[in-house]
């Protein structure tokens, strides 16, 4: 793997050796002392694993999976591609993208989008759904009711209204009920936004309702709704293609980028806790990250077009 830094080099080789099934506890007091020996091994760590893990983990009790896992003559470079392979192997397995399984919102969802995609699908009833990249959402439409959950991402519903089918808007932290009109839903992070954008809406959480007049949104901190905070993302953004920020930590930022960054997009824990103010394409993360890098102190290297690393400068 030349081309790589070192410390991402010996993360993929750590990644290998753990999902061997043949890892002892020297071998994990070694991995834990080379976490401890320097900051980027940590950063690295953490980076490769959230974007591996997501595929991997739900593939790691298949048999086939397993067997290629355990094959002592895999190279680092082999057993990235063989880690991809597995995956798309897994896609085949019906067990994993019903509802509710490790793979669905991914593979298995009604409707979803990929990288740097944003998408209009158009509904039976004459609605729309305007999906950002990388969302996915399930339909059940019923004679008495439309519902849409959001499994991952964000999602701009245009209702036409049916007084007699109201629209719900679903995502794990409350619904959104509205007969016509527009309105914005994201999760990102464990956080949310909901707009009401044209026409009201009525936000239900378990023993409570809360109604939003045109132009008006919500945050879910973690805990529960709230008015929208000074220093935010305005999630209304994304549908024009643009990432708009208002004091917000760079670390959030990135975050939002990665759904249309190619391959990995990293920030260190230094860097990840600048703030920032500003609007910035979301079409051209390249052009975006570049705009940060002229008001903050950063360095931004690429490396093989497959491992983008943000840092203090």
């Amino acid at each position: 793997m030349s081309g790589l830094p070192p410390a991402v080099a010996q993360a993929i080789e750590w990644y290998a050796r753990r999902s061997s099934g043949a890892f002892d506890a020297p071998a994990q007091s070694r991995f834990e002392q080379w976490l401890r020996a320097d900051p980027s091994h940590q950063d690295a760590w953490r980076s490769l694993s959230h974007q591996l893990e997501r595929t991997l983990v739900p593939l790691a009790g298949q048999q086939g999976s397993r067997q290629a896992l355990n094959s002592v003559d895999h190279s680092r470079r082999r057993m990235l591609r063989g880690a991809l392979a597995v995956g798309a192997i897994g896609l085949g397995t019906p067990l994993l993208t019903l509802r509710g399984g490790p793979l669905h919102e991914r593979w298995g969802a009604d409707l979803r989008t990929t990288r740097a995609e944003r998408r209009r699908f158009s509904l039976e009833d004459g609605s729309s759904l305007l999906l950002n990249a990388r969302s996915a959402v399930d339909l059940l439409f019923s004679a008495s009711q439309r519902s849409v959950q959001l499994l991952q991402g964000a999602v701009l519903a245009e209702v036409h209204s049916d007084p007699a089918r109201p629209f719900v808007l679903q995502c794990a932290f409350g619904e959104a009920w509205l007969e016509g009109g527009r309105c914005l839903l994201s999760v990102q992070a464990g956080t949310a936004q909901l707009w009401a954008l044209d026409g009201a809406l009525e936000l239900r959480t378990p023993g409570t309702r809360q109604r939003l007049a045109s132009g008006q949104g919500l945050a879910f901190d973690g805990q529960a709704w709230q008015p929208i905070a000074r220093g935010y993302i305005d999630e209304r953004a994304w549908a024009r293609g643009l990432l708009e920020v208002h004091d917000q930590a760079l670390g959030q930022v990135i975050e939002h980028l990665r759904p249309y960054h190619p391959g990995l997009l990293h920030v260190s824990a230094r860097a990840a806790a600048l703030r920032i103010s500003g609007v910035f394409s979301l079409d051209n993360s390249h052009q975006a990250l570049a705009a940060l890098k002229d008001v903050l102190p950063l360095q931004v290297v690429s490396y093989l077009g497959v491992w983008t690393r943000v840092d203090l400068a």
